[in-house]
């Protein structure tokens, strides 16, 4: 067995996920389930797979660090892969990528969020969700449709680089770290002295990079970046956590002042369990929200999403409950995926579902 033909399998079969562990079958995840391939493997095959996909540099920082991010390409293919040692020796896993970045109107979101974010010129716009959901694609289709329908400066600070977006109309700039940049927070204190009109953060994952994210936002900047939360409320308790007591009033006046959009997004099992289907929460800016936010009242957020008259507003319930009146998904998966089962539950007797 041979790891290129391993990966030839994965990225053409519709799998998005591919483990490597020493003395167990090949993993892989489809449809979001995990499953085995084939007999166990040895460390050796591990260790020979991964030693041809690293730079030297990469194994120096594997071998000092214990675990690496990096990108391989094979072909036409390309997979996010992490290496890493644990109990058994080195272990790998990788995440495939899209061969072209999606249109975004086919991702599964209303027409009203590219549309928004199309035109916007300013403010901060986060895409959240769980790993492996679809968040680096939905912000990769977002720059992609800038780059084609405007003229700009497009710069991304990625970890690792995932989608290569094409200039188009615009200038594309992609800046991976270890690489071309030191860190995200040098990242994006560094793109002040470099002209974007659009910054992409591939992961606002700490306090630094929070509080850089914050300062190039207030200076007019259109900046996009992702978080690890499932709802618009958890992303905006997560920024203010982030810092201490004395200084969440400032980070509450400069969210409320900058923010614009917070998508959450998860892939739910379809009912024809012939795949998963976009699930979503829309949070779209107004003065309610951003009074909320000021008054330290994060609690209300969801009472004025549920009861917005714009129809730039979806509850993550919401969505799910479109999702099973349109039988894309089950009652079940509805609950089980539900963020607030008591609202979910609400929602399917006002809308009569059983």
């Amino acid at each position: 067995m041979d790891i290129k033909q391993v990966i030839d399998y994965v990225a053409t079969n519709d799998i998005s996920d591919l483990h490597l562990v020493a003395g167990s079958p090949i993993f892989i995840r489809k449809n979001g389930k995990m499953q085995p391939m084939g007999e166990p493997i040895p460390k050796e095959f591990i260790e020979t797979s991964v030693a041809q996909m690293l730079s030297p540099i990469q194994m120096k920082i594997l071998k000092a660090e214990r675990q690496v991010d990096f990108i391989f390409s094979q072909g036409e293919h390309r997979l996010r892969g992490n290496a890493f040692f644990t109990n058994t020796g080195l272990s790998a896993c990788f995440r495939v990528i899209m061969p072209s970045v999606p249109e975004f109107n086919t991702l599964g979101f209303p027409s009203f969020v590219e549309e928004i974010l199309l035109s916007a010129k300013t403010g901060l716009v986060l895409v959240v969700g769980p790993t492996g959901q679809g968040k680096s694609s939905a912000l990769a289709s977002l720059l992609q449709a800038r780059a084609k329908h405007t003229s700009q400066h497009i710069l991304t600070v990625e970890d690792p680089i995932e989608y290569l977006i094409e200039n188009n109309n615009s200038i594309v700039q992609q800046r991976e770290i270890g690489r071309d940049v030191l860190d995200y927070e040098a990242g994006i204190l560094g793109s002040l002295r470099e002209d974007p009109d659009v910054l992409m953060i591939g992961e606002i994952r700490d306090r630094p990079t929070m509080a850089s994210t914050l300062t190039l936002v207030e200076t007019g900047h259109m900046v996009m970046g992702t978080l690890h939360t499932n709802t618009a409320v958890q992303t905006i308790t997560r920024f203010l956590d982030s810092f201490t007591p004395e200084q969440r009033p400032q980070v509450r006046s400069q969210l409320a002042s900058n923010l614009s959009m917070i998508v959450s997004q998860r892939l739910v099992p379809q009912s024809n369990g012939e795949g998963r289907v976009l699930a979503f929460e829309i949070l779209t800016m107004n003065y309610a929200i951003a009074n909320y936010i000021r008054q330290d009242k994060i609690f209300q957020i969801p009472n004025v999403m549920q009861t917005d008259s714009s129809g730039q507003m979806i509850l993550f319930e919401q969505s799910l409950v479109g999702l099973v009146m349109s039988k894309q998904i089950t009652n079940e998966v509805a609950y089980e995926y539900a963020t607030d089962k008591n609202q979910l539950k609400a929602l399917f007797e006002l809308n009569n579902i059983s």
